[in-house]
């Protein structure tokens, strides 16, 4: 295939996933509002789990963190040194920043990634 070939079947495939997008968040939709009418139906009838013929469904209740003061979680996680509370993943815009400062930042080192950056016209 030459360019103009490559560059069409690309943007035939980006316009394939933008649909199929379009069509997954319809069903995510759809399967968030019957999760919700489950949950409600079942704690209506007192039940936990139940099932059919086709499919079992249970209640999963989990506790997951909310932060309701930044500075405070901080200073707990400093003071404790217990960083396993935080997860590990660098935020790529603020190295970016303090690169272009001309900071150096222990432990990190700067990688390339190469991609095309393609727009429909």
């Amino acid at each position: 295939m030459n360019i103009n070939e490559l560059i069409k079947a690309r943007a035939d495939v980006k316009d394939a996933i933008a649909g199929l997008n379009t069509e997954l968040k319809e069903i995510n939709r759809t399967k968030e509002e019957l999760d919700y009418q489950l949950l409600t139906k079942l704690d209506e009838q007192g039940l936990s789990r139940t099932a059919n013929g086709d499919a079992s469904v249970s209640i999963n209740q989990d506790t997951v963190p909310e932060v309701t003061d930044w500075d405070a979680f901080y200073a707990y996680v400093l003071e404790q040194k217990d960083f396993s509370l935080l997860q590990k993943r660098v935020s790529s815009l603020a190295y970016k920043e303090l690169l272009k400062l001309g900071e150096q930042i222990p432990g990190l080192q700067p990688r390339e990634i190469r991609r095309i950056n393609f727009r429909s016209l």
